[in-house]
């Protein structure tokens, strides 16, 4: 190699000594090292070695540094990651449940509107049956009073025409007089039901009744007397049957009206159901909805945690990588390159 290129790299090589040792005035390592340097250099036994051990072991020091930094950054991902998966398992099973809720709930809606709508048409139809109940009840009350009325003047007439034929039966006596028969008999035929379709028939028997004919008068009475009242026994006969008829149809309406509020009890308790299940869905949801935002938030800070962590740990190891780089220049120095110079230099050197 040509001599002068020598000369010229070994000129470089010492600039940079000088600039590196004076850089060390800088910050505190630097200027613990430059100590560490004078103390050794200026004791009695100075020597080389001494000054090169002490380096030795500030360059152990920091590589023991170096070492703990990298197990503190390894420890401090494996229990970020631990926790990340932790939190992540959580919000990924609140989402899932969430959305599950989410998508279940319409149903559970749908399932609501349906039992609500049966309700009402159950109530609709109890309406109706009721009034139909309450419509029979009250024709079959009026039917009874027009029935019970129609009776009553039915008997009331049969008692008039008993009366009849009592008065008429005095014109055969001679101890009364005809005209005061006639009299008697005028009063109590306009004492009798005018609406009865018989006042008709009996008027004309009364006017036609004579000394000859009253036997046969009193005859045809009679016998309109059983008439009537078979007619009482038939009309009895039917109303009877037609309050048979009532019964039954009002014990249906009853059966019916029975039957649909069973129903209406069942659909009512399976609608409570249904809404305290809605009610249950929706406060899921709410629950799941606030435990992923407390959860994401502990994710996010637990992140920042970490990175600011692990930031920390690697600007202190850039740190310690960067002190451990100047302690071998110095010990390569001391080990290679230490001339008188270098030495009253480093003992000037100010800290």
């Amino acid at each position: 190699m040509n001599l002068s290129l020598i000369f010229f790299v070994i000129v470089i090589v010492a600039a940079n000594d000088y600039e590196l040792l004076a850089q060390l005035q800088n910050y505190e390592f630097g200027k613990t090292i430059i100590a560490t340097m004078q103390i050794t250099l200026a004791s009695e036994d100075a020597s080389v070695d001494g000054v090169v051990n002490q380096l030795k072991a500030m360059q152990k020091a920091t590589q023991n540094d170096l070492d703990d930094n990298s197990q503190s950054i390894k420890q401090s991902q494996e229990s970020c990651n631990l926790r990340f998966n932790e939190l992540q398992i959580v919000i990924e099973n609140a989402q899932n449940k969430k959305s599950d809720n989410e998508r279940t709930l319409p149903f559970k809606q749908e399932e609501l509107n349906i039992i609500t709508y049966q309700i009402k048409d159950k109530l609709d139809q109890q309406k109706r049956i009721q009034d139909r109940r309450n419509g029979a009840e009250f024709s079959r009350s009026e039917e009874k009073k027009d029935f019970q009325q129609k009776q009553q003047e039915t008997l009331d007439f049969i008692s008039g025409l008993k009366k009849a034929k009592a008065i008429l039966s005095q014109l055969k006596s001679s101890f009364l007089q005809v005209g005061d028969v006639r009299a008697k008999l005028h009063k109590h035929l306009e004492s009798l039901n005018k609406t009865s379709p018989y006042h008709g028939l009996v008027k004309i028997l009364i006017a036609a009744a004579g000394d000859d004919n009253v036997p046969k008068i009193i005859q045809i009475i009679d016998e309109l007397v059983e008439s009537l009242q078979h007619l009482l026994s038939v009309d009895r006969s039917g109303d009877e049957q037609k309050e048979e008829l009532y019964q039954l149809q009002k014990n249906r309406y009853n059966l019916e009206l029975q039957t649909l509020n069973t129903n209406i009890a069942s659909l009512q308790a399976e609608a409570e159901k249904q809404k305290q299940k809605l009610l249950e869905f929706q406060n899921d949801i709410e629950s799941k909805e606030q435990l992923l935002t407390v959860k994401n938030q502990e994710y996010n800070d637990w992140k920042k945690t970490c990175d600011d962590d692990l930031r920390a740990n690697q600007n202190l190891r850039q740190i310690k990588f960067n002190e451990l780089n100047i302690i071998n220049e110095c010990i390569e120095i001391f080990t290679t390159r230490l001339n008188p110079q270098i030495k009253s230099y480093i003992q000037e050197l100010e800290i």
